[in-house]
């Protein structure tokens, strides 16, 4: 008999920790350590799948860099936020890792090195949107209050690694192309979560979560092998088969509408951005739309977001999302490699990512 998927170690050279956080989450993850204060690299996951994706890095990864790979909250594994209030803002459910991780390591204990261990930043989807708002939140410009939980828990940012995404308030005003409300027209479904939720139990959850991999997946002749290996997208259907699981991944959703969009316009007014390195990745294909849409000119701001060229003179400072003199990398994928870029893109990924950290000094 397989082991039930609640228990599963999706990587057993890596440890499986269940750790109860001060959110009310149980946040499962799995973790090895190099030891000596060294930085830790966090892989975290987005919709609608698991911390399984990152099945083809881990044995890259493992023998270079410290790993943190979590479960997001309410995604099937990790139990929800607050017991399932509904507060799945990415500051919060990232906070909740990040307490997570520092109770695995031992970040904020009196016996921990005075200095705060650096962490790297890395997620992929709705990861990828946790770790950008964690970045703006660490960085010095940022809320005193925000500052103060990175040092409680004795953490510092060293760099960022966001896998497929815009800024969330950029996508949302690309609503106003055709194409992309009809490409992403999940995100106000789902935002609605008292809708969304029969919906999708009524057309299957399994059909749902199948065809949202399919859809979305590249065409290059592999991609969806590379995405259906090991059984992964069965694996993410039996979670999202789970009790409470379609709800609380739409809470997410519901939590990246306006809420969320507010607060990055109020990050912009007050000049609050990612101050440390970061590298972006994406699907020229799906998110790049095939050329259509400059990616790195909506992140460095000399674009506006509907794809007109902005001379520097038109373009607002507030555009910028990384500020001056941090090192960002934007790098589009190619060879009809689609959204699932840790699965369809694994060796390029991971090439751009042991680039990123021996950049860092790794």
């Amino acid at each position: 008999m397989a082991e039930p998927l609640e228990t599963r170690n999706f990587f057993p050279a890596l440890q499986r920790n269940v750790t109860p956080t001060a959110s009310g989450s149980e946040v499962v993850s799995y973790t090895s350590d190099l030891g000596n204060g060294g930085p830790i690299l966090t892989l975290i996951h987005g919709y609608p799948q698991s911390a399984f994706i990152w099945r083809h890095l881990v044995p890259l990864l493992q023998p270079k860099v410290s790993l943190f790979i979590p479960e997001l909250p309410g995604y099937g594994i990790s139990t929800p936020i607050s017991a399932g209030t509904g507060d799945h803002t990415k500051r919060a459910v990232g906070r909740a890792l990040l307490d997570a991780l520092s109770q695995v390591f031992g970040t904020n204990t009196s016996s921990s090195s005075s200095s705060p261990r650096p962490i790297i930043l890395a997620g992929h989807d709705r990861g990828a949107r946790i770790c950008h708002r964690l970045a703006v939140d660490a960085s010095p410009s940022s809320h005193p209050e925000n500052n103060n939980f990175f040092s409680a828990l004795n953490l510092s940012v060293q760099g960022v690694i966001m896998l497929d995404i815009l800024p969330t308030k950029s996508q949302w005003d690309l609503f106003s192309s055709p194409s992309v409300s009809q490409g992403y027209f999940h995100w106000p479904l789902l935002a609605n979560v008292e809708l969304a939720v029969p919906m999708i139990q009524a057309f299957g959850v399994g059909n749902w979560v199948r065809g949202g991999h399919l859809r979305l997946a590249g065409s290059a002749t592999d991609s969806t092998a590379r995405i259906m290996s090991d059984d992964a997208v069965e694996v993410h259907v039996k979670l999202f088969e789970r009790e409470g699981t379609v709800r609380w991944t739409c809470e997410d959703y519901k939590a990246g509408a306006q809420r969320e969009v507010d607060e990055q316009v109020e990050d912009l007014k007050e000049g609050r951005r990612v101050e440390v390195d970061a590298l972006v990745m994406f699907s020229r294909e799906k998110l790049g739309r095939g050329g259509g849409l400059d990616v790195e000119g909506v992140w460095r701001g000399t674009v506006t977001v509907d794809g007109k060229q902005g001379g520097k003179e038109e373009c607002k400072v507030g555009d910028k999302w990384v500020g001056d003199g941090m090192e960002l990398e934007v790098v589009g994928v190619e060879g009809g490699r689609g959204h699932y870029l840790p699965e369809e893109a694994y060796d390029v990924v991971g090439e751009r990512v042991v680039r990123f950290l021996e950049k860092l000094g790794l």
